[in-house]
């Protein structure tokens, strides 16, 4: 392993992957700690990307950006490991009211929404499973990214790289030495912080607006036929010859410990979507790293420039991952600008 790199990478989850890559594919030397005994949300996360969000059911922030990107670079990224991680699928949204589907239908000429427009159901869909009596909108450009294969499959080509550290990285002992940073023996342009909730404690990020949310989703088995994926209050998404079902949210627990509240409460929209029977067979909860505004964190810290971060992905991580990862290896190395609702700088002003 070597002694000099351009980066130090903190946290192998989706963020660190997904920038880890972003800075290979530039030509640096990136070395990844990665701590295997901490929790991350990102190997629980199942991973869903849906261009439509929300009780209002409007794009998702950045949508016509996000999605055509994040498809080529996951599918570079399968090219390169040989394995598959990537499943588009058809994601299905219920109209919750008349008024939800007069508008949807005004939108087949609204090109921001046309591009994720597949089909409008003016009568139920699957009536026979679905609770839908007002049909709904069948959106592209959705599905999920089995984040388990992914961070697996990556982690093992780091270290066959010989570049992966598999242990805790501990930001009080970062050293500095004229531009450089000196850590165990390593020295780096910089160190770049992915590592997710641990943010909030780490004096270098300090100011940050941190405000970690909790969600949890069950594993349910069913009678049910679908192969799409349905979102109304909750999704339920088909993987194999099981469904994943949530998520909650919650930011007054913040442990990892499933509980029985989300349990009966993404259960409850359940039985109110299906028409059919389901049992549940497990259940796992995570802590998304989220700040006040929902919005990602990315840049150089405007008083210490050999330290930057890459966080603050939240619910939508699988989306913003692969652009912002990118956005932030072409600032690092290029100079190019930070989208301004995403800079860093925004909590030093």
């Amino acid at each position: 392993m070597n002694a000099e790199y351009d980066y130090i990478v903190v946290g192998q989850g989706l963020a660190g992957t997904c920038l880890t890559h972003a800075l290979h594919m530039a030509g640096k030397q990136v070395l990844v700690f990665d701590d295997p005994a901490a929790p991350s949300s990102s190997r629980v996360a199942k991973g869903l990307f849906n261009p439509v969000t929300g009780r209002n059911m409007v794009l998702t922030w950045r949508a016509q950006q996000l999605f055509p990107y994040l498809m080529d670079f996951y599918r570079s990224l399968e090219k390169m490991l040989g394995t598959t991680f990537l499943h588009e699928m058809p994601l299905y949204r219920p109209f919750l009211s008349q008024q939800q589907q007069n508008d949807w239908t005004g939108r087949l000429n609204d090109q921001r929404y046309a591009m994720f427009i597949d089909r409008i159901y003016l009568e139920p869909l699957r009536d026979e499973l679905i609770n839908n009596p007002l049909g709904g909108v069948m959106l592209k450009g959705a599905g999920y990214v089995d984040t388990k294969e992914l961070l697996k499959s990556y982690g093992t080509y780091l270290q066959e790289q010989g570049c992966l550290v598999s242990e805790r990285f501990l930001p009080d002992q970062i050293n500095f030495e004229q531009e450089k940073v000196v850590y165990k023996g390593y020295r780096a342009g910089k160190v770049i912080f992915c590592d997710g909730p641990a943010g909030a404690a780490n004096k270098w990020l300090a100011a940050i607006k941190w405000r970690p949310v909790k969600g949890e989703v069950l594993e349910v088995e069913t009678e049910a036929d679908l192969d799409f994926i349905v979102n109304k209050k909750v999704f339920l998404m088909p993987r194999g010859n099981r469904f994943f079902a949530g998520s909650n949210y919650t930011w007054q627990d913040q442990t990892w410990q499933p509980t029985r509240e989300a349990r009966e409460e993404i259960s409850g929209h359940l039985q109110q979507l299906l028409k059919v029977p389901f049992t549940i067979v497990d259940q796992q909860a995570g802590i998304r790293p989220t700040v006040h505004d929902r919005r990602p964190v990315l840049g150089i810290l405007p008083h210490q420039p050999q330290i930057a971060v890459f966080s603050g992905l939240g619910t939508k991580g699988v989306s913003l991952a692969p652009y912002f990862a990118a956005q932030l290896a072409d600032h690092l190395e290029k100079g190019a600008k930070i989208d301004r609702e995403a800079d860093i700088g925004r909590f030093f002003n």
